[in-house]
C-alpha cells in the first residue's frame, strides 16, 4: 500500500489553532495525526508539505525507513520545526498502518499494558484565567481557584497541574516572562511572585483536599537561582513534582539536588541524544516526552532509554483531542509510565472536530480499542471554523 497524498489541515482552536496531517492512501485508507505551531513552533506545516513530497509512492508499512531518511536529509538542522514535520508524518503513517491490519496502534508498540492510564487534569485552573472567553466559568481571583480544584475534586481527578499567577497586582494574570509576558529576559523571581505563587497554591489546596495530588508547572520562566529560591518557599508544600524547563543539564542537575520536590523536565526535547545529557547527569525523577514533535515510534524509544535509567516517562498532552488519543497509545504500551496530562477544559466546539472524544472514568482515561489511534478528525467540522491568522505565544500581547 503507497502514500498518494499528504496535506495539512488547520481550524480555530479559540486562543490557538488545531493543525492535522492527512495521508491518504492507493487503497483509500487516511492515516491522520496532529501537530501544533502554537508552542514555539511557526513554520512546521512548510515542513510537511515538504517531505510529503517525497512520501508519494513511499510504502505506508515503512515508517521507520522514512525517519531514517528525513533525518538524513534534514540532518544539518535537525530538531525545531524540521523535528516536529517528520514527528506529525510518523504518526500519521502509524494510524494508517494500524488500520490496515485493523489494529489499535498500541498493537504496534508491542501490546497495550494497561486498559486505564492515570492522568492529571492540567492547566487547572489556567486555562479559565488565560482564556475565559474559550474556557468557563471564568476565574478572578482565589475563590475561583478554590472552587475550580473543589470541581476537579468532585469530579474524582485525583491530579491537578497549575502554573504562576500574580493575586494582588490588578486584575488575576499569569506570570510568564520565559513566554515574554510581561518581558523580563532575565527572569528574576522576586517576593512579589514568591508570595502570589504560595497564595494561589493554598488556594488550590484548600479546594481540592488532602486526597488530589497537586503538580506545578514552572515552564522556562526562571534561571536555577530562581528555581531554587521558589523551591524553597514551597519546600512545606507537598507537591506531586515540580515541572521546570530547561537546556542546561547541569544547572537543572543542580536544582533537582536541592529541590524537596521531584523534579519532571524534558517536554521540549528531540530524541535520545537530546535526552542523553538529562539522564546522564541525573536532572529529572521523571522525563517528559512530547509525542508530537517526536513521534511515537521515536518516543517509544526515548522512553525505553528512559528506562535504562531507571526514569518514568509521562506524555506531554496539551493540544486536541487527537494527540490525547495519540498519547493515550503511547501510554498504554509504554511499561514505565509515570502519568499523562490532559486537559479538561474544552472548547464549545471541541468535540465536533473529531469522531470519537477521550473518555474518564475516576480519573483515568480509557484506552480505545478503536482501529488506528481511536478517533479521526471530521474535515466538515475543521472547514467550518477557519483558523485565526495567527494564534498560541505569537499572539500573546506585547508587555
Amino acid at each position: 500500500m503507497k502514500v498518494v497524498s499528504v496535506d495539512t489541515l488547520c481550524c480555530d482552536a479559540g486562543w490557538r489553532n488545531y493543525h492535522f496531517v492527512k495521508l491518504t492512501t492507493d487503497e483509500g485508507i487516511v492515516g491522520w495525526s496532529e501537530f501544533d505551531e502554537g508552542f514555539g513552533s511557526p513554520g512546521v506545516t512548510a515542513v510537511i508539505e515538504q517531505l510529503g513530497k517525497r512520501l508519494v509512492g513511499a510504502s505506508v508499512m515503512e515508517h521507520e525507513r522514512f525517519f531514517a531518511e528525513a533525518y538524513c536529509l534534514t540532518r544539518p538542522a535537525t530538531g525545531g520545526v524540521v523535528s516536529e514535520g517528520i514527528g506529525a508524518i510518523e504518526n500519521a503513517l502509524l494510524d494508517a498502518k494500524a488500520k490496515t491490519l485493523n489494529v489499535p496502534c498500541y498493537e504496534l508498540l508491542g501490546g497495550k499494558l494497561r486498559d486505564r492510564v492515570p492522568v492529571y487534569w492540567s492547566h487547572c485552573p489556567t486555562w479559565r484565567i488565560n482564556h475565559p472567553k474559550f474556557f468557563g466559568p471564568p476565574v478572578t481571583d482565589l475563590d475561583g481557584v478554590k472552587r475550580t480544584a473543589e470541581e476537579a475534586r468532585e469530579r474524582q481527578f485525583r491530579a491537578i497541574k497549575t502554573n504562576i499567577f500574580i493575586h494582588d497586582d490588578g486584575p488575576l494574570h499569569a506570570w510568564r516572562p520565559g513566554f515574554a509576558v510581561p518581558f523580563q529576559p532575565a527572569l528574576n523571581v522576586d517576593r512579589k511572585v514568591l508570595r502570589n505563587l504560595r497564595a494561589h497554591l493554598e488556594a488550590l489546596r484548600d479546594g481540592a483536599g488532602p486526597d488530589v495530588e497537586i503538580l506545578l508547572d514552572l515552564n522556562f520562566n526562571a534561571k536555577p537561582e530562581g528555581y531554587l529560591k521558589i523551591l524553597r518557599e514551597l519546600a512545606d508544600f507537598d507537591l506531586f513534582w515540580v515541572e521546570i524547563d530547561s537546556y542546561s543539564p547541569q544547572g537543572l542537575a543542580y536544582v533537582r539536588n536541592h529541590s524537596p520536590h521531584p523534579i519532571s523536565s524534558c517536554e521540549t526535547l528531540f530524541g535520545i541524544r537530546e535526552f542523553k545529557p538529562f539522564f546522564d547527569a541525573n536532572a529529572v525523577d521523571v522525563a517528559i516526552v512530547d509525542t508530537i514533535w517526536n513521534g511515537v515510534w521515536q518516543s517509544m524509544k526515548i522512553a525505553a532509554f528512559a528506562d535504562a535509567h531507571d526514569i518514568n516517562v509521562a506524555p506531554h498532552n496539551f493540544y486536541g483531542h487527537l494527540c490525547t488519543m495519540i498519547n493515550a497509545n503511547f501510554a498504554a504500551a509504554v511499561p514505565n509510565l509515570r502519568i499523562m496530562e490532559t486537559d479538561i477544559d474544552r472548547l464549545a466546539w471541541e468535540d465536533e472536530l473529531f469522531t470519537h472524544a477521550p473518555e474518564y472514568q475516576n480519573g483515568e482515561l480509557i484506552i480505545p480499542d478503536r482501529p488506528g489511534w481511536g478517533t479521526d478528525p471530521v474535515e466538515e467540522a475543521i472547514l467550518a471554523h477557519p483558523p485565526k491568522v495567527m494564534g498560541g505565544l505569537l499572539q500573546y500581547k506585547r508587555s
